[in-house]
């Protein structure tokens, strides 16, 4: 059976084209993405790309020449949850179950109806659902998640030669009408902020958001073995997470957010005396104290959970009267202080545990109003001479 076929650009994709004789010998067409841009940064990757359009196609061919199955006679459905069985065993069980979520919820009820088998789904059937999430309110954010889940199954299937190309390769998200900026509570606001959680459970917790600018799972994790108070080190090595179920890790969010911290005067006395607490609560229990090394513990030794912080933290807000605020801004106002303080980009993005200082840039430098007047009176005082 002779089979021919050419690339084509369509919309700037690179689109097989091939002829495909019946049984009666009348060529009929069919046609399949590759999902590789025509055009490219450079010359080289223009040329590479028609280099790998031009393998993808003649493995096509061949396939249809010598009555090869396509690339796939399995379910999507199917491959997805493979993939997912697969990820279980080799990511985070907080990552897993956020993809398990995502699968559940969205991408499993939408096409499981169409019982599509793996090549034939199309980058046009990826880019209805992304449509249709967005009609139903999804966030870029969230349907970005979506994504992560989709392009991984299609790009193990490219890995296991189930599947040529990529559909998700070039699927559009609407970008946010908004750009999500974390609050920053002002040096007053934080004040009354400590004064506010005097004697409350989530007293520990508040301390350590705001005086080290921890992350919530790193709150939740972080140990008395983890505290030097002879050198006034704290070391952040472990972390507390939830999805569906509550996972205790020796590892951070990434390499950068495994850091050693200064442990400053205000907030080393206040540990030392909680410690006392916990002490004295280890002897009032006895044999009913659960042994817990965690810094936040209730009175019996058991560890808050990440969700307990932020429900117990919101409340405390509200019965203070005070601006409503995440627990994780308290990380937010953490980085602002100090950038008010005069302290550089790069101290900040170490000391919060950044891997880029773009992240640090974009999130966490909330100038305050006094920070802008002051700038602004500098530069004035500058150019008064000009005048």
């Amino acid at each position: 059976m002779k089979v021919t076929g050419s690339l084509q650009n369509r919309n700037g994709i690179y689109t097989m084209m091939v002829r495909v004789p019946d049984l009666n010998g009348i060529p009929k067409q069919k046609m399949k993405s590759t999902g590789i841009r025509v055009e490219a940064k450079t010359q080289r990757e223009a040329r590479q790309n028609k280099i790998q359009a031009d393998k993808l196609l003649a493995k096509w061919i061949e396939e249809l020449s010598t009555g090869k199955a396509p690339a796939s006679t399995k379910l999507f459905i199917f491959c997805i949850e493979e993939w997912l069985q697969r990820k279980q065993r080799r990511v985070r069980i907080d990552t897993y179950e956020a993809y398990r979520c995502y699968y559940d919820k969205h991408i499993k009820p939408y096409f499981e109806l169409r019982k599509l088998k793996l090549d034939e789904v199309t980058p046009r059937m990826i880019q209805r659902y992304v449509d249709q999430k967005e009609k139903e309110g999804l966030s870029p954010n969230s349907i970005n998640k979506h994504l992560v889940v989709l392009n991984g199954v299609f790009k193990e299937a490219i890995a296991l030669q189930e599947a040529s190309y990529n559909p998700c390769a070039n699927v559009t998200i609407s970008k946010a009408e908004t750009e999500f900026h974390g609050s920053a509570y002002e040096p007053e606001d934080a004040k009354k902020l400590l004064k506010a959680i005097e004697g409350d459970a989530i007293e520990p917790a508040v301390y350590l958001g705001l005086y080290l600018g921890l992350r919530r799972s790193e709150v939740a994790g972080l140990r008395w073995q983890d505290i030097d108070f002879e050198n006034n080190v704290v070391r952040i090595r472990n972390t507390v997470v939830r999805f569906s179920t509550i996972s205790e890790l020796e590892k951070t969010k990434s390499r950068a957010s495994k850091r050693d911290l200064y442990l400053p005067r205000g907030l080393k006395t206040y540990l030392l005396g909680w410690k006392n607490k916990i002490e004295e609560n280890r002897v009032f229990f006895g044999s009913a104290h659960v042994g817990s090394d965690h810094v936040c513990q209730w009175p019996d030794g058991r560890a808050y959970t990440p969700d307990y912080i932020s429900r117990r933290f919101r409340s405390v807000l509200e019965a203070n009267g005070l601006p409503l605020i995440r627990f994780h801004d308290l990380r937010h106002t953490a980085g602002s202080l100090l950038i008010n303080q005069g302290q550089s980009v790069k101290q900040v993005q170490e000391f919060l545990g950044h891997e880029k200082a773009s992240t640090t840039l974009d999130i966490y430098t909330h100038l305050s109003f006094e920070g802008k007047k002051d700038t602004a009176e500098k530069l004035d005082e500058l150019l008064s001479d000009v005048r």
